[in-house]
């Protein structure tokens, strides 16, 4: 039983990583927030970790963010011995969902995914390392 588990985790995590690469095309994003930005279908989706608080945006197709009211948001977050928690996004100001890492954990991706008016995005980041400033060198991270 615990091999089944283990086998459709990975499957559930590999089918949102390769829907998260392929669904938007390879083009550049800009990062409203100073975080990384993924193609989601018709939505990108931002995220940005520092401290062990992660912040997560929904964007529209044209990266300008998506106001939270009416918009769900969970995570399916993977550590570094390969164990996987999905954890419901809290929204954070008007604009932004939140969670925060437990400090002694590793972790090696999460799988963020929003659903608005009846549409979902999914994309897929790294947790292992940490976002870059923005262009204007300030970190947007708040």
């Amino acid at each position: 039983m615990k091999k089944i588990t283990i086998l459709m985790t990975v499957m559930l995590i590999a089918t949102f990583t390769t829907f998260a690469q392929h669904s938007g095309g390879n083009h550049k994003h800009g990062s409203p927030h100073g975080g990384t930005v993924k193609s989601a279908g018709d939505f990108h989706i931002e995220v940005s970790v520092k401290d062990g608080m992660v912040m997560a945006y929904l964007l529209d197709g044209k990266e300008k963010t998506i106001k939270n009211t009416g918009v769900t948001g969970t995570a399916v977050i993977q550590m570094a011995d390969g164990k996987t928690s999905t954890i419901s996004l809290s929204p954070s100001g008007n604009e932004g969902f939140m969670y925060t890492l437990d400090k002694t954990k590793k972790y090696n991706k999460a799988i963020v995914t929003f659903t608005s008016a009846g549409k979902t995005a999914s994309a897929s980041f790294d947790l292992t390392t940490k976002a870059k400033p923005a262009a204007d060198g300030h970190n947007h991270q708040h």
